[in-house]
């Protein structure tokens, strides 16, 4: 089966991981992107290349807090929007048409890697928004995002980006497989951003999962900061008393 029909050529290869450095438009934030190609490959792997760039972003990423990853797995399958992706996300879908299970919204269909698939480990559900965006809003914000893309194929797209707001406006442009199969990319910025928005205005059926940002740190309840500093007095009590015994 073709992309919509156009056409069912398969084809293989594989394009190196490119980890890259850039400044952002404003003048304290720095942004490092991470990106690696799998071009070609199976629904099933292996994706060495990607992998290596989920690495590397993570162990960036990590220096802002702990990771959180978004697998859409617990989510119903079906278009709908917006719909809340993990506690403090939302997710909002933009698309002219809903092409239904295996193209758009939360899908558990894989109809080859041309096409949007799972790449959760045990898992088969993924995100599919062709000729449109998502656009992630966070709650808290994060310094970091990043997310596997799969099925992306030059035939049908030429561009596709995605773009936040640190304090400037800033756009990443995303490379794009030439036969489809998974990619990596992710990126970190020293000033953090609570929205992110992936844009493909293409026919192309395409898709995200395992999607990849930084967790608020648990903040304590008033009850158990009140336990905290009477237990912090009552030490400094006891060492006062023990001075001047």
């Amino acid at each position: 089966m073709s992309k919509f029909n156009f056409r069912s050529l398969r084809r293989t290869g594989t394009l190196g991981l490119a980890v890259l450095l850039i400044s952002s438009g404003s003048a304290f934030a720095s942004i490092s992107t991470f990106s690696g190609q799998d071009d070609g490959a199976s629904t099933t792997g292996p994706f060495p290349n990607s992998t290596a760039a989920q690495a590397a972003f993570e162990t960036a990423a990590l220096g802002f807090g702990s990771l959180n990853t978004i697998t859409y797995e617990n989510l119903a399958v079906g278009y709908y929007s917006p719909f809340t992706a993990a506690p403090g996300v939302t997710v909002t879908l933009n698309t002219p048409t809903n092409f239904g299970d295996g193209f758009s919204g939360i899908s558990d269909t894989t109809l080859g890697n041309l096409y949007g698939f799972n790449t959760t480990p045990g898992g088969n559900q993924w995100l599919g928004f062709p000729g449109g965006s998502a656009t992630f809003d966070f709650a808290d914000p994060t310094n970091s995002f990043g997310t596997w893309i799969t099925g992306l194929q030059t035939y049908y797209t030429s561009t596709i980006t995605i773009t936040f707001d640190d304090g400037t406006s800033e756009t990443l442009d995303v490379p794009i497989n030439v036969n489809g199969g998974a990619q990596y990319f992710g990126f970190t910025d020293t000033t953090a951003f609570d929205s992110v928005t992936i844009t493909d205005d293409s026919d192309d059926a395409w898709g995200i999962d395992d999607t990849t940002y930084n967790a608020v740190a648990a903040t304590p309840e008033p009850s158990s900061l009140f336990m905290l500093g009477t237990g912090i007095l009552g030490l400094a009590g006891a060492v006062r008393r023990r001075i001047k015994a």
